[in-house]
């Protein structure tokens, strides 16, 4: 009857000791963070199927509002131009590079894109895969600022990407608790723009408060 009574109590105080333990790592997941990272960025133009990759510093914040949901908001800026080298037609391009009549040529076109600025806000869904390790998805809206110009063997000055472009945007993350209040993070991420599509991905080191 004791022994019965001991084994219980011991079921039930290992029991509390599990939900305090869980109820403190949901608690660990929650409130504040910053994150400061690189990002690697490759941008397609819709149009022309013209790709150029470049590089980015990334400024993160974001508020885990429950241990599985939070919000949070990018803020990246180009540190390098991305060379452009590509071919297309005249008829793409709409102008007759070498003004014989024919619009079905193609001309190889050099230039560089600039990348001003890009800001994102995300809704983000947590799932804890272990004390130290969770994935997340999220999805958002993006506004970028950038320039994709090119020149042709003519001389024809070609802007294929708008200076602004906004979009839809979706990414999956992993992230790494180091301690109680540093963390390790790598998402990769697409952006959906006006004229370009652009896919990303970033290293982050993170402070949680």
């Amino acid at each position: 009857m004791i022994s019965r009574i001991l084994r219980r109590t011991a079921c039930g105080a290992a029991i509390a000791l599990g939900c305090a333990s869980a109820a403190y790592a949901q608690e660990e997941r929650g409130g504040l963070y910053v994150q400061g990272g690189y990002s690697w960025l490759n941008f397609e133009a819709s149009d022309t199927g013209a790709e150029v990759d470049t590089d980015a510093v990334t400024a993160r914040i974001g508020l885990q509002l429950t241990p599985m949901f939070g919000i949070e908001a990018d803020l990246s800026t180009g540190i390098q131009d991305g060379d452009l080298d590509f071919d297309s037609s005249e008829d793409e391009l709409d102008f007759d590079d070498n003004n014989d009549g024919d619009f079905t040529d193609i001309v190889n076109l050099s230039g560089d894109l600039g990348l001003d600025f890009m800001a994102a806000a995300y809704g983000r869904a947590v799932f804890p895969i272990s004390d130290q390790f969770e994935v997340s998805a999220r999805v958002g809206y993006a506004y970028s600022e950038v320039s994709l110009n090119a020149t042709s063997p003519g001389g024809n000055n070609v802007e294929l990407i708008d200076d602004a472009e906004d979009g839809w945007t979706a990414g999956a993350g992993l992230t790494f608790d180091i301690n109680e209040n540093l963390e390790l993070r790598a998402d990769y991420t697409w952006y959906g723009l006006d004229n370009v599509d652009v896919t990303g991905a970033t290293v982050a080191l993170g402070v949680k408060f």
